[in-house]
């Protein structure tokens, strides 16, 4: 199967026996890499665009263990299921998923996320909801950084430091993190080179700046 390896690490994150919820499930590409790897998975497979749901129809279908849905967010989730994945979109549209539907939240065991920006607002998010992190992922695949985040239930009270919602829990002991902390860096110095003759813009670059020794101190302490 040609598999990316961003979806392949999403996939591997899933473990056997899981009943699974694929928020935005495009075209199926995970589903299939999950029936591959398990026999016992069950999945809600969502999307809420009808060109989408139309494509995941014709490749899904005559899988008895999936269950398509034309629904928004986390709308189709049921008791039966446990994890829920979210893949491919931005911290803010994650959250509004699932603000819409709080007492849904609550009732699920795993959260796997692939926020492609604003991801220190999906972490707070899932935090709030009484999850833990126990792991994230550092993915670099054609010419970009991807964050896979894995949320459990927490059992007990868990506390976070600033710098763990900003950048990830433990990240830095990813093979990738210098890398990666490199084009964060670089990427927060551009935007000041930008912004650092406007008078306006003065907080904001002082806010990128420090954030930027932020990241050159974490994991070093």
């Amino acid at each position: 199967m040609n598999l990316s390896r961003r979806i392949r690490t999403i996939g591997d994150f899933v473990g056997p026996n899981e009943r699974v919820a694929d928020v935005g499930a495009d075209h199926g590409i995970l589903e299939l890499y999950l029936l591959a790897k398990y026999n016992n998975v069950t999945i809600v497979a969502i999307e809420n665009k009808k060109g989408p749901y139309q494509n995941l129809d014709s490749q899904l279908k005559a899988f008895k263990n999936i269950r398509l849905s034309l629904s928004d967010g986390i709308e189709a989730v049921d008791k039966t299921v446990g994890t829920v994945i979210i893949a491919g979109m931005g911290g803010l549209s994650i959250k509004k998923i699932l603000n819409a539907h709080p007492n849904k939240v609550v009732k699920l065991k795993k959260f796997i996320i692939d926020a492609h920006r604003d991801i220190p607002v999906a972490r707070k998010t899932i935090v709030n909801y009484g999850f833990k992190i126990v792991k994230e992922k550092i993915v670099y695949e054609e010419g970009k950084f991807y964050v896979i985040n894995v949320f459990e239930k927490a059992t007990e009270d868990v506390k976070y430091s600033d710098d763990e919602f900003e950048f990830g829990y433990k990240i830095y002991e990813d093979e990738l993190w210098p890398k990666y902390k490199r084009f964060l860096i670089n990427k927060n110095n551009k935007t000041i080179e930008k912004i650092k003759d406007n008078r306006d813009m003065q907080d904001r670059v002082l806010i990128l700046e420090k954030i930027n020794e932020r990241l050159e101190r974490y994991g070093k302490n």
